[in-house]
């Protein structure tokens, strides 16, 4: 969709070259003409009035910065562009810029109570609990005599050749290449059997052969670690920090509307009064 102040933009070009290019033909099709003054028309009818109100708004926006002490560097501007990966053009750079202002305002506007970081924690304490993790290893294996066979030579050896015969016999492409280990995971992801076997397992043991989905498992324990939860104190920052911004996001879509109504706005061209 085509932004109205673009729009606005080619309609007040056109109205300042109209008094000498006013009838010039634009386009031509089966003998009927378009002229550069029906499109300059059209465009302001159209779009004059919602894109003077866009640019008041804009306006207004600065004004109330300037007020404020709240200043936007071109080298904001630019890593801005650079961040969002846009042109460095007059159209983005005043958008970033209004953008950026109005961010640096909102900012300065909002504030988090204890009382609201506090209320937020107790409301959402499910976020800040990491669940019981497991750190695994596993050989994988097709029939249930190997299964046996490998976990008869584990205990051989106490399982001190785990990684070793995990390396050499493991039928589990991803884990074979790094010596049978799973890496870190929560005892909720697990498959249901091997939750109930690994919760038994104590660090450095290892599991009979389990069948799971038509492969038989062994798995060895190298690491648990219990459940936590962070508390208040350790995510206060975090929190206080989360809820602002969202406040500076929400204060940010309505702040032009509060500063536009707040002033006293003339349309001094009568073309454009709704």
């Amino acid at each position: 969709m085509v932004r109205a102040s673009y729009w606005f933009a080619l309609c007040f070009t056109l109205v300042l070259s109209g008094c000498r290019t006013s009838e010039r033909v634009i386009a031509r099709a089966d003998g009927v003409i378009v002229t550069e003054r029906e499109l300059r028309e059209r465009l302001w009818q159209r779009y004059g009035s919602v894109t003077v109100m866009e640019l008041l708004r804009e306006e207004l926006v600065e004004l109330e910065a300037q007020r404020q002490g709240v200043i936007v560097s071109d080298d904001e501007v630019r890593q801005a562009l650079k961040r969002f990966n846009l042109p460095d053009k007059n159209e983005n750079r005043r958008k970033v810029r209004s953008d950026l202002l109005l961010e640096k305002l909102a900012s300065k506007m909002v504030e988090v109570t204890e009382a609201e970081a506090r209320q937020y924690y107790k409301q959402n304490v499910h976020l800040y609990e990491q669940p019981e993790m497991v750190r695994l290893r596993d050989i994988t294996l097709e029939s249930k005599e190997n299964a046996e066979a490998i976990w008869k030579a584990l205990r051989l050896r106490k399982g001190e050749n785990f990684i070793e015969l995990a390396r050499h016999f493991s039928t589990n492409p991803v884990t074979r290449q790094r010596d049978g280990e799973m890496g870190l995971i929560p005892v909720n992801d697990l498959h249901p059997k091997l939750q109930s076997v690994v919760k038994r397992l104590k660090v450095g043991e290892f599991s009979e052969p389990i069948e799971i989905s038509g492969e038989w498992v062994i798995v060895k324990l190298e690491e648990r670690i219990p459940p936590k939860r962070s508390s208040y104190e350790e995510v206060r920052e975090k929190i206080i920090a989360q809820l602002k911004q969202q406040k500076i996001w929400q204060l940010k879509l309505e702040l032009p509307e509060r500063i536009f109504k707040r002033s006293k706005i003339q349309i001094l061209d009568p073309s454009l009064k709704d």
